[in-house]
């Protein structure tokens, strides 16, 4: 191990100060699915105690797991949670010098949004600007439009942190009666580190979120990573568990140095490390696994998965068809020609798109344009929408889903969104059928490769064509980006989808990025299902929810609207929305957190009770809302302001655990 680098960093303070502490009476859960459950065999302390390891370091139970290295009345902290540390400290008679934190997910130190100078506060060098420099990452454009990357990921800090220095792989030092290891740990977060120490003659690690507890991971959503494979390289966008490979690396990192104990952000003390790695890496493993057979990116980059062809547990891809006379494919549009020369067209996300119909009319090819259907709201599918209808002058059709977020573009933020506002003319619920010419069509919600997502099918005479957006290829589903909300419930998500394909038997399928028609058997589309339901099964292992939804629906908590722009001075409304997971109607327990800047004097955000939350009984398997409001103060800066959504529920009376999380929403002063 060699000597300590530590590197100072100097800018200016800015600071926060958070505590969310208090109970329901029953263990709570937050939009992130955190928790902090111990999860060693002797028992859990009470949060705002510590359990004492060793003479010299203990765990602090909070909203997460705190590691505590005492030396005499002095502490270092690894983490650090909300002002609950803080609080314990002081009624211990303990100074807090010195933190270090794991990663840059606020959860772990939003406390130090407003700590005392004399705190010095360590991070990993990889993540430094995520800490000091956070106006960056909000006022990205990339971060808000046209999302391909979830790394870094929008659980950053909403204000900056005030760093005294960083820290990277393999530095060691000495504190207190401790030495510190610094252990690179990246795959929760690119720049995650971890901190060895040796105390006391016992070697603990803080490993923040990398793992969960023995066989759990704390979400799949943070996995979310681009990677290359030869000459291929794909985005976080295509990158389901893709950060697998670097995760597994990071935990065979630390079982190197032969840990005691782990202490994990949420999941509490392992004090079997090489036991509750090996469970993770078998359940990861069979989970990727039975996510490649089905997986539409075998047809896209068969490349990426060369070392899965052949094997038996990976499903065939399925025949293509000749695509009927009737039909033009240009990038990801899809036209429709009747037979007196009428054109249907089926997304249009391209200048291109306009220019060849342009051209087609000039031509003769087609003599009019009469209507534009819209699959899902991705940006490759919609951005030149305002100019074809402008250039048009049609009708726009979708299923309410899909309208719901083109018309309203600034109420979300999701994968591909697009800023485009598109005017749906005919938003047509689930079944709806209507003539257009010698065709039949009939809309569907169609919740696969998004939530948000719809279907068309098209007959005339024996042909039966159902188009499918971007839902499925002839080797599968379009399940590669888990920020798509994918759902698992039974009739919901792919499952709803594929029983809609064995119901409606069509004879052609279309996606809008291949150019051949395919067809699903029913054997075939009975075998996805089969899959995603053992994926539920082996998703429920890996993740220590009620659902195991909390650990992959990263929207399961949103703000609508997402952006919105008031005048200072005046209130802005939102709608906290959440949807339940569970099998029960559950209460949560909502409330939105300003900016530092616009928080009354002498009115603390941090409190013990439930004041100033509001509730929310959600129905099961549903979305239920909640509306907040939030004063903007006449003295507020223009400019884009973070305020951040705090989450809890009740969902189990018997285990002790609090649970933390977070949403957001972006207020713009004018």
């Amino acid at each position: 191990m060699k000597s300590a680098e530590i590197r100072d960093v100097h800018h200016c303070r800015f600071s926060r100060r958070e505590l969310l502490q208090g109970s329901l009476g029953a263990p709570l859960l937050l939009a992130t699915g955190r928790s902090v459950v111990l999860a060693d065999a002797d028992g859990s302390p009470k949060p705002g105690t510590v359990k004492w390891l060793t003479d010299h370091l203990g765990v602090f139970c909070g909203p997460i797991h705190v590691g505590v290295l005492r030396n005499g009345h002095e502490v270092a902290l690894f983490d650090y949670g909300d002002l609950a540390v803080l609080e314990w400290a002081g009624q211990e008679g303990l100074k807090i010098r010195t933190v270090f934190v794991t990663h840059h997910h606020r959860e772990q130190a939003w406390g130090l949004e407003d700590h005392p100078r004399e705190i010095e506060v360590i991070v990993p060098e990889d993540e430094l600007k995520l800490f000091t420099h956070v106006t960056d990452y909000w006022s990205a454009p990339g971060t808000r439009w046209h999302i391909y990357n979830q790394h870094p990921h929008h659980w950053t800090f909403s204000e900056p942190i005030a760093v005294t220095r960083t820290v990277r792989d393999g530095d060691s030092f000495t504190w207190g009666p401790g030495r510190i290891t610094v252990i690179a740990t990246p795959g929760h977060t690119d720049g995650a580190v971890s901190y060895c120490v040796d105390v006391d003659g016992r070697r603990v690690v803080f490993c923040g979120d990398l793992l969960h507890g023995p066989g759990q991971l704390p979400d799949l959503y943070s996995l979310q990573k681009g990677f290359e494979r030869g000459q291929r390289k794909i985005s976080d966008y295509h990158g389901y568990l893709g950060a697998r490979e670097c995760l597994e690396a990071s935990l065979g990192r630390v079982l190197e140095v032969n840990p005691d104990w782990l202490i994990t952000s949420h999941g509490g003390i392992v004090s079997e490390p090489r036991e509750a790695i090996a469970l993770i890496l078998s359940r990861l493993e069979k989970l990727y696994r039975n996510y490649v057979s089905t997986s539409a990116l075998r047809h896209y980059f068969p490349e990426l998965f060369t070392e899965f062809q052949g094997q038996p547990d990976q499903l065939p891809f399925q025949e293509t068809l000749e695509v009927p006379p009737y039909l033009r494919h240009i990038g990801t549009t899809w036209i429709l020609i009747s037979e007196d020369g009428a054109a249907f067209v089926m997304d249009c996300g391209h200048r291109r798109v306009i220019d060849a119909l342009e051209a087609m009319l000039a031509e003769g090819t087609i003599k009019r344009v009469e209507g534009l259907w819209i699959t899902h709201y991705h940006d490759d599918h919609v951005d030149a929408i305002p100019d074809f209808l402008q250039k048009f002058g049609c009708p726009c059709y979708a299923v309410p889903s899909v309208a719901r977020v083109v018309s309203r573009p600034l109420a979300w933020r999701l994968p591909c969104i697009s800023p485009a506002q598109i005017t749906v003319d005919h938003v047509l619920p689930d079944g709806t059928s209507f003539l257009w010419h010698e065709f039949r069509l009939t809309a569907f919600e169609f919740p696969g490769q998004t939530l948000y997502h719809g279907a068309l099918l098209v007959e005339v005479g024996s042909d039966r064509l159902f188009f499918v957006g971007d839902s499925f290829t002839p080797s599968g589903i379009d399940d590669y980006c888990i920020q798509n909300r994918n759902f698992l419930h039974d009739g919901m998500g792919f499952q709803r989808c594929l029983e809609l394909v064995m119901k409606l038997q069509p004879t052609h399928m279309f996606n809008c990025h291949v150019d051949r028609a395919f067809r699903f058997t029913k054997d075939f589309c009975q075998s996805i299902i089969s899959r995603l339901k053992e994926r539920r099964q082996l998703a429920a292992q890996l993740l220590p929810w009620p659902d195991p939804h909390f650990g992959t629906d990263e929207l399961w908590l949103r703000a609508d609207p997402y952006e919105q722009t008031v005048k200072a001075g005046s209130v802005a409304a939102l709608q906290a929305i959440v949807f339940n997971h569970m099998e029960k109607q559950t209460e949560f327990r909502v409330r939105a957190v300003l900016p530092l800047s616009w928080r009354k004097s002498g009115v603390p955000v941090a409190c013990h009770s439930w004041r100033g939350w509001s509730s929310v009984f959600a129905t099961p398997r549903t979305e239920t809302a909640v509306t907040l409001t939030v004063e903007v103060p006449r003295d507020a800066q223009p400019g884009r302001h973070v305020v951040t959504l705090d989450v809890a529920c009740a969902w189990e009376e018997s285990a002790p655990q609090f649970l933390l999380g977070f949403a957001e929403t972006v207020i713009v002063v004018e």
